[in-house]
């Protein structure tokens, strides 16, 4: 939830966690899981079209980002070989809470070459919708992860899409993506810098990020859904054409960059903020460990 900033998002997140924190208090917290949705896996769950882009706690309002994630539904399992589920806690599949009403959703994949990829969707109304993606390379597969962060609270609107360096190869990683950069140039809209309230470095975040500010369901249709395919179809054109290398000491390498990522990230997204006014601390906890960030050490429990 929580996918550019460092793991990739969070300013956009930042807006987010504040907005919860300030507009909950803790008497008003409940969660409730969907029995049908918690013993569905993430493949069953994948057919997002059929649900309709109507938000389910106001039928008046879209799910704004929801064509997005029908675009992922659509093409990873038509471009990723052997895509199918990776195991996720049942209890972490849908949660609800009541005040304000709001769900989320999520899911969890793996493919030949993605030793993982998790996908969560918050609809609260036009409260909050949120698309978070992101994406990690197998081990013998040196390339950076692909991070997607799409926020709207309110009238507060943030893009933040990266294809995010592992600090053992940054210079090579940042060469990777430097096609992306005429794209880049293509959309003014995402040119801005991302603040350094929670991520005061670099070093996850590289040259090509997508970071800006945007006001209506047009922009989003007509600007920020095209510069988003675009860089998916990159990032995936970049995955299958890789050499793999299965040398252990480099895979190892490959798998320290990604529990590094996870570390890092796992301490600093204020997207936890938010999980914990939606859906409670318990929750957050196991969120961020258990699905966000597995390969990260619970050094930070709300």
């Amino acid at each position: 939830l929580a996918h550019a900033r460092g793991r990739c998002h969070n300013a956009t997140m930042h807006a987010l966690a504040v907005f919860a924190a300030v507009a909950l208090s803790p008497s008003s917290r409940t969660s409730i899981r969907s029995s049908a949705i918690a013993t569905a896996t993430s493949m069953d769950r994948l057919n997002v079209a059929a649900r309709g882009r109507e938000s389910v706690v106001d039928p008046e309002i879209p799910k704004l980002f929801w064509p997005m994630l029908e675009h992922l539904a659509n093409i990873m399992p038509q471009e990723l070989s052997g895509f199918t589920d990776l195991e996720m806690p049942h209890d972490l599949h849908f949660v609800e809470s009541a005040k304000p009403r709001s769900t989320m959703e999520s899911w969890c994949f793996k493919s030949d070459r993605l030793r993982k990829v998790r996908c969560t969707y918050i609809d609260a109304g036009a409260q909050a919708q949120v698309l978070n993606s992101l994406w990690y390379p197998s081990p013998e597969l040196d390339l950076p992860v692909l991070g997607l962060d799409l926020l709207s609270f309110g009238p507060k609107k943030l893009c933040v899409i990266d294809i995010q360096p592992l600090p053992y190869a940054r210079e090579y990683h940042h060469e990777l993506v430097r096609p992306l950069d005429a794209v880049r140039k293509r959309y003014p809209l995402f040119l801005g810098e991302k603040s350094n309230k929670i991520y005061s470095d670099d070093i996850f975040f590289s040259p090509i990020m997508l970071f800006g500010r945007f006001k209506d369901a047009e922009e989003v249709k007509n600007t920020l859904f095209p510069v988003f395919k675009e860089y998916v179809a990159f990032y995936i054109k970049m995955l299958n054409e890789c050499e793999p290398n299965t040398d252990p000491a480099k895979m190892e390498q490959v798998l320290g960059g990604q529990r590094d990522y996870d570390q890092y990230n796992s301490e600093r997204d204020p997207a936890i903020g938010l999980f914990k006014s939606y859906y409670g601390a318990d929750f957050a906890n196991s969120y961020v460990y258990d699905f966000l960030f597995t390969s990260a050490e619970p050094t930070h429990l709300v």
